[in-house]
């Protein structure tokens, strides 16, 4: 099977372990949720890494921004 990678790659061992963590059965949806969010957390640190981050002052300033 082939296809198109896109964004953060997981490491298989990581995912396969993070699923010791979901309930005995689980929906195909919350699955693909929990895969999604460590994809998301993988990524956040990747552009920690690379420096890729918004001063908490910025941070702060478009969270109020969200409030109006």
């Amino acid at each position: 099977m082939t296809t198109a990678v896109t964004g953060t790659l997981l490491n298989k061992t990581q995912v396969l372990d993070s699923f010791k963590e979901l309930p005995d059965r689980v929906s195909a949806d919350a699955l693909i949720e929990h895969i999604l969010f460590i994809q998301s957390v993988a990524s956040g640190i990747e552009q920690a890494e690379r420096g890729q981050t918004t001063p908490h002052k910025e941070a702060m300033r478009e969270i109020r921004s969200w409030k109006k």
